[in-house]
């Protein structure tokens, strides 16, 4: 059960990250309305991607604050750059 099971020993977010987190959550779920409202426009969909980038690059930043493998670091920026690139290809 190890395997599949990894113990994390992440501490707890500190209060502004949280709050930015929450809010950035709550955006995301707002341009994912607004898109299906208006007929899937590509302009909330490309919002929903930049905020998704912001998120995982303010986790990434977090994660290094902590002091968590350089592993875990890049995969969070690797990731927020990525979804930075999906939304800038998106047309």
């Amino acid at each position: 059960m190890r395997i599949f099971f990894e113990k994390t020993r992440k501490k707890k977010s500190s209060t502004p990250l949280l709050i930015l987190k929450v809010l950035l959550i709550v955006f995301m779920i707002a341009m994912l309305v607004m898109a299906i409202v208006n007929d899937i426009d590509i302009i909330y969909v490309k919002l929903v991607f930049i905020l998704l980038g912001i998120n995982f690059l303010v986790e990434g930043i977090e994660s290094y604050f902590q002091k968590e493998g350089q592993i875990t670091v890049g995969k969070e920026i690797g990731l927020g750059i990525l979804f930075f690139l999906i939304a800038f290809f998106l047309q």
